[in-house]
């Protein structure tokens, strides 16, 4: 039943490409998400291996999600832990991240998305995680040193002037060397900037401070016992961890990072698998029914109902395997094309040999031929239960179940998925949400179930407005005669114009949303200031915008990351008379008064979550400590202020940064906005290319960008979905071709000509896109509109129904449905009418 199996698969070269084609195209999407992610974590395990101090202690956070800035300590710490005994040297360290370099043209140098770090050169070398390759090492406040990549992507040589940005201000700063890149933890392969210690703490920090301390054991003692020691004699205010322990957590920060990204393609290749089951369940049951009265006649010459099953579950293990092969090689060039795009660009990303471990391989093999199996075990039941005497018989078909079962289970899975979706909307907010997507899988679960029903009915309709000519009716037919083919065919793209549809209105009510939360909430100030690639920026961009001419007033903003009991929460410290105008704000209960006795306000969410009332105090965990605050007021939902509201000066005893991460600038009377503006430009753009000098409608559309790139990205991988979709409804035409061959020679002896029999196909396509089309555009915007009702709450407050988009995607889905039948038509149209009509 092997080499029957084998052969089988042979002699239908076509339907063998076009199944093997989807399997393919999922497997590879893991493979290459895993093999990729898999290479460059071990690069980066192997630097962690190599470069960590003996012991590491860093200063310990009392938010265990950490903060925007780096916590630090003094010199003195280093000190003490230099007289622990067994302790050889005690080393602090300085290292930062979202420092900015400007090229020779005053442009940021492109990083290519790696997070850009500035240090401290240390007092001993050694202990440094890089060194110097070229020139000297930084010493003054005039003078720097620059990784070899960076340097030479801008054009650097040592004595060139490079202008840096810092968290704290722009300096320019003379290149007296470069070194080797970070070769451990997060830094590794980024951007490095290097300062001799003093001015990296006033230029990164911007106060006396050390982010972590290298310590190196005497010869002889115990890693483990000196930390302990260690510990011991500084206490609970610092982390210790041993060479052992930082690798590990390493390797499990790497692990988490890359999983996150290997998960996310490994999902759209399951999405891209579940398609593609649809194509090879049909294929596989046009295949059994066409070879009906061969597989009839194993059984009547001795073959048991087992055999025949194996022989069809053979074909597709070759399927599977060979799909499994080609997507895991594919997916290992990707890796090898992303891993050589980084080394072309001058990344000096840590590099390693390609890791194709055995648990990649097995997981693609398994994936892809379990999906090609399963997908093909109803077709293969079907043909293990053939009768022998059928091969006597012209008109043997393949048993069939009742479409009665399919309604009963399809309409109980159907009232499973209403019943979440109602729950889902009583819950409201991200609870909801999921109880939404849950009912929303198990709706199309039901909809596949029900769509046999449905689909002769609904084909019928939607094809009324095409006219009864006898082409369009024989392709209408067509699409009517088999309920399960067809809906099994509509089924695959119902799936994938489902996601984009819903894609489409989430993102356009994101949009609308944005666009009147910002109008709500943007008061009188006409210009607003950010920074485009770091969370903040120093303060002497408040401090020179305040003095361009036309300026009124300047109000700022700024944040850091809290907890209040175990929730995280944003903690925004703005300056006086900022909710007087410059953002609108309602006040349920209280007033903006409460700010200035050092009360905090709330917004109405988050109120709600954390269970507080005007005049309640609580407890908000920052970088600092536990700090005791009062609810003051309660705002209703608004998207600048959606955190724990405090006074500058309030913020600043809580231990906030001192950078602001938002300006708002009113304009005085009489000046225009564009020349206001113009002059803050003007002055800042020189020294501060990054900073963002917008109006309220540009402010918006900036908003808007994160939408659009989410879009971008999720529908560019949804459009693999639908091709294999599109593969579905090729492979069907094609195959139902072969199986109306005589009845195409007898369509063609009666008078049919080519053009007519292209049009009939091209109407079975038709037909069979527009129903998966319509099913899709229901479910889509339906689940979508309910996530929007769960949300309304949480800043998805408008609905927008992209309707004209909507009405496009459909369009396309029907114009590649046209596309599908064009090779299929042609076959039809080449065969010979002799022949066909002669063929059983």
């Amino acid at each position: 039943m092997f080499k029957l199996g084998l052969r089988s698969v042979l002699a239908h070269r076509l339907r063998f490409v076009l199944c093997t084609l989807a399997v393919t195209l999922g497997v590879a999407f893991a493979g290459g998400a895993m093999v990729f992610t898999g290479t460059l974590s071990h690069a980066l395990k192997k630097n962690f291996a190599v470069s960590t101090a003996d012991i590491t202690v860093t200063p310990s956070s009392p938010i265990e999600t950490g903060t925007d800035r780096p916590a630090s300590f003094q010199v003195e710490v280093a000190d003490r832990i230099a007289a622990v005994p067994g302790v050889a040297s005690a080393i602090p360290q300085l290292m930062v991240s979202d420092i900015q370099i400007l090229g020779p043209d005053g442009k940021l140098v492109e990083n290519y998305g790696l997070t850009s770090f500035g240090a401290a050169w240390p007092r001993d070398p050694g202990a440094a995680p890089f060194k110097l390759v070229d020139g000297t090492q930084p010493f003054g406040g005039s003078q720097l040193a620059l990784d070899e990549s960076t340097a030479s992507r801008a054009g650097y040589e040592v004595g060139d002037q490079v202008k840096i940005v810092t968290p704290t201000q722009a300096v320019t700063a003379t290149l007296t060397g470069t070194t080797t890149p970070a070769a451990a933890g997060a830094a590794a392969g980024a951007p490095l900037v290097t300062f001799d210690g003093a001015t990296a703490q006033r230029l990164l920090l911007g106060k006396a401070g050390w982010t972590s301390i290298s310590v190196a054991v005497q010869q002889g003692s115990d890693p483990d016992t000196v930390s302990k020691a260690i510990t011991t004699a500084i206490g609970s205010s610092v982390k210790v961890r041993t060479a052992k322990q930082v690798t590990a957590d390493g390797e499990h920060d790497l692990d988490r990072t890359f999983g996150g990204f290997s998960t996310v393609l490994v999902l759209f290749a399951c999405l891209a698998l579940f398609v593609g089951t649809f194509l090879i369940v049909n294929t596989f049951a046009m295949v059994v029914a066409q070879r009906s009265r061969e597989l009839a006649m194993l059984r009547a010459i001795g073959a048991s109902r087992g055999q025949v099953t194996s022989s069809v579950v053979v074909e597709s293990i070759v399927i599977g395997f060979l799909g499994s092969t080609l997507g895991l090689l594919i997916g290992i060039g990707v890796a090898v094309a992303i891993r050589y795009t980084y080394q072309a660009l001058d990344l000096r990303i840590p590099t390693a040999s390609l890791q194709v471990t055995p648990t990649t391989v097995i997981t693609c093999y398994i994936i892809g031929i379990g999906v090609t199996v399963a997908a093909a075990a109803p077709a293969a039941r079907r043909a293990g239960k053939l009768p022998p005497i059928a091969a006597l018989r012209d008109d043997v078909a393949a048993p069939e179940r009742s479409l009665l079962t399919r309604l009963l289970i399809g309409g109980f899975v159907l009232l499973t998925a209403v019943l979440l979706f109602a729950t889902g909307l009583n819950v409201g907010g991200l609870p909801g949400v999921v109880l939404i997507v849950l009912g929303a899988g198990i709706a199309t679960i039901g909809i596949v179930m029900l769509s046999p029903l449905l689909s002769r009915y609904v084909v019928r309709a939607l094809m009324y407005p095409f006219g009864r000519k006898a082409p369009v009716t024989l392709g209408r037919r067509n699409a009517e005669r088999n309920p399960r083919r067809t809906a099994a065919t509509a089924s695959a793209l119902m799936i994938s114009v489902s996601l984009i549809s819903g894609l489409m209105v989430i993102a356009a009510s994101a949009k609308a949303s944005i666009n009147q939360n910002i109008a709500d909430a943007l008061g009188s100030s006409q210009i607003l200031i950010t920074s485009n690639g770091t969370p903040s920026f120093s303060t002497q961009v408040g401090d020179r915008t305040a003095k361009i001419p036309g300026v009124r007033s300047v109000h700022r903003v700024r944040q850091e990351t809290g907890q209040v009991g175990k929730t995280n929460v944003q903690v925004t410290g703005i300056s006086d008379g900022t909710l007087d105008g410059p953002i609108s704000t309602t006040f349920d209960k209280g007033s903006a008064a409460a700010l200035g006795s050092g009360q905090a306000l709330l917004p109405r969410n988050l109120a709600t979550t954390l269970g507080l009332s005007v005049g309640k105090t609580f407890d908000v965990t920052t970088s600092t400590g536990k700090h005791k605050l009062t609810v003051g007021g309660i705002v209703a939902p608004n998207r600048q202020l959606n955190a724990v509201i405090v006074s500058l000066p309030t913020y600043q005893s809580i231990g906030g940064a001192t950078t602001d991460t938002l300006l708002y600038v009113d304009v005085a009377d009489g000046n225009e906005v564009g020349q206001v503006r113009a002059g803050i430009l003007g002055a800042l753009a020189k020294d501060y290319p990054s900073i963002q000098v917008r109006d309220q409608q540009a402010y918006a559309a900036a908003a808007r960008v994160p939408v659009n790139g989410v879009l971008g990205a999720v529908g560019f991988l949804l459009v693999l979905a639908v091709l294999i979709a599109l593969l579905g409804i090729v492979n069907t035409l094609g195959l139902g071709v072969v199986e109306r061959t005589r009845e195409i020679g007898l369509l063609r002896a009666v008078g049919m000509d080519r053009p007519q029999l292209s049009r009939m196909l091209r109407v079975e396509s038709i037909g069979i896109t527009m129903l998966g089309s319509l099913l899709g555009l229901a479910l889509g915007v339906g689940v979508a509109s309910a996530i929007q009702s769960a949300m309304v709450n949480d800043g998805l407050n408008v609905r927008d129904i992209p309707v004209l988009q909507l009405l496009g995607a459909a369009a396309a889905a029907v114009l590649f449905g046209v596309l599908a039948a064009v090779w299929p038509s042609r076959r039809a149209a080449r065969l010979n009418v002799l022949g066909a009509i002669a063929a059983e």
